[in-house]
Parts: C-alpha cells; structure tokens; sequence
C-alpha cells in the first residue's frame, strides 16, 4: 500500500512539473513549442507527458484555463467614459496577453473551439455592450459602433500583438490608441 501511495505522489509531483514546464514554454515561445522540450525541461520521459495529457490541446487546456477564466472575469473599468474604460481594458488585457504567448496564440487562431474560448469570446461582447450603454450617456464612441465591433477590436489587437516584433507598453498603447480612433465619435 505505501509503495502505491508513493507512485502516486511521484505521479502528482511529474504532474506539477509538467505543467510548471509547459507554462513556462508556453509563455516564451507560444503554442509552436515541441512536447519533447516540455517533457525535458520537466525532467520526465515523453510518455510520461502523455500519459497525463494525452494530447496537445489537454496540456494547453490545463495551462491556459486559468488565464481564460481570468480574463473572462475582467470587466470594464467604472466613472469615465466609455472610450476611457475601453482603453484602461484593451490596455490591461494586452498588457497580461503579451507576457503569455500562448494566450495571444490561442486567442489570435481564430474561431473559439472550447468552452472557455467560447465563454471568454462571449464576455468580451458583454463588455462590449456596456460600453455601447455607457456611449448612450457620454456619447464617446461613434454611433454605429456595436459591441461586435468592440470585441473584434480586441481580438484586432491580439492578433496584432502576436505580429509586433516589440510589443512592449509603449507599442501596445500605440496600438490600442489606433483601434479607439475608429471606434471614437469624430
């Protein structure tokens, strides 16, 4: 009995390593980076890996969840305007993607293909709409512009964040300053 309950503590402790390793790789070097050179830096054997994630996409599940949730919790600052608020938000949330490649990977690829995605995508509309409200009042933001509109700004400015070869806070607020010229009212 002691020697199952010491596999299974080793089994908990390569676990843990796994993922301190993946998170780690992920961060620097996006979603391209090789299983193997996870298992190495985590000082398992390959199949080690896989038994406890059998694939890619449950490695990458159980190192961006947490980010996901997070940032699907994130909400649009309070008293200023909306244009202000979106820029505090696009702002904040670049500035957390960029240090994790992985995330701006993930949420650059395109169409959300899990539940988390899904529900993160759908926040940032929500998001969205309270802007668009708050316009209503301050009317800082262009008439047409929808909650859509200022979703796929966001996931814009992902997708542009993975391109910069600096994405530094100066090249982020740049950018973000361009994203709210065309949602402003002129």
């Amino acid at each position: 009995m002691a020697e199952d309950r010491k596999q299974r503590r080793d089994a908990a402790a390569n676990r843990e390593r796994i993922l301190t390793a993946a998170e780690e790789a992920f961060r620097a070097r996006g979603m391209a980076v090789d299983m193997r050179a996870i298992a190495a830096a985590a000082g398992v054997g390959i199949g080690t890996l896989y038994r406890h994630f059998p694939t890619r996409e449950d490695l990458v599940q159980a190192v961006t969840g947490t980010d996901l949730a997070d940032l699907a919790q994130a909400a649009l600052p309070g008293r200023v305007t909306a244009i202000a608020a979106l820029r505090q938000f696009f702002t904040a949330t670049l500035t957390q993607l960029t240090g994790n490649q992985a995330m701006v990977d993930l949420l650059a690829a395109g169409s959300p293909s899990d539940a988390d995605l899904e529900r993160c995508l759908e926040h940032l509309t929500e998001i969205g709409r309270a802007a668009v409200d708050r316009s209503r009042t301050d009317r800082t933001l262009a008439p047409d512009v929808t909650a859509s509109d200022i979703a796929y700004q966001l996931l814009g400015l992902i997708r542009i964040a993975q391109l910069l070869p600096d994405s530094g806070p100066e090249a982020v607020g740049h950018h973000v300053e361009l994203a709210l010229r065309g949602l402003a009212t002129r």
